[in-house]
């Protein structure tokens, strides 16, 4: 039970070379999604840190759709 209903549940934070694996691309092109301001990111100290679940959320907007997806089934 939590105490307190307003705090944030513990998230599972990641690092630019961790989000770099994730989506199979290189570090460079974190480092520039986060500066376009695309990617959401959160700076501690010196760290920067990433949520999967945020970072998810804002790429779905550069989701292309397939032709199959666009495909209307003709008679």
């Amino acid at each position: 039970m939590n105490p307190n209903p307003n705090t944030n549940e513990l998230k599972d934070w990641k690092t630019k070379r961790d989000m770099a694996a994730y989506y199979k691309c290189h570090l460079r092109t974190i480092t520039n999604l986060m500066r376009r301001g695309i990617l959401p990111y959160r700076k501690i100290g010196r760290f920067v840190r990433l949520d999967p679940v945020e970072c998810d959320h804002a790429m779905d907007k550069f989701k292309h759709r397939g032709l199959l997806d666009n495909e209307v089934s003709q008679p």
